[in-house]
C-alpha cells in the first residue's frame, strides 16, 4: 500500500517539503487500492468491479473517514477494504 497508493504528508508546514514519514490514502488513492484488492482476492473485475465500487465505496469511505478530513491512515487500509469487500476474514498477504 505505501509503495504503490499511499501519499506521504508534508511536515514542512509552507516551507520546502520535508518527509513526516506519515502515510494517508485519500479517496482517489483507496479506490484504485480497492479495484486491485477487489479483483485479485474477490473476482471483481471490470463491469461487475465498476458497479460494486459505485454501490459500496462511499459508505465504507465515510465508514473510515468519520471527520471528512478527506484522508484515512494507510495503516487503517486492510480494515476498509475488509468492510468494503464484506468480508472480515479475507487474507491480505
Amino acid at each position: 500500500m505505501i509503495n504503490n497508493y499511499a501519499i506521504e504528508k508534508n511536515s514542512g508546514g509552507d516551507g520546502p517539503p520535508v518527509a513526516s514519514g506519515k502515510f494517508v490514502m485519500n479517496a482517489s488513492t483507496m479506490r484504485a487500492a480497492a479495484s486491485e484488492v477487489l479483483c485479485t482476492h474477490k473476482g471483481l473485475c471490470a463491469a461487475a468491479l465498476q458497479a460494486y465500487l459505485t454501490t459500496y465505496f462511499d459508505k465504507a469511505w465515510g465508514h473510515f473517514d468519520v471527520n471528512r478530513t478527506g484522508e484515512i491512515e494507510v495503516i487503517k487500509s486492510p480494515q476498509f477494504m475488509r468492510f468494503l469487500a464484506s468480508d472480515q476474514y479475507m487474507s491480505l498477504q
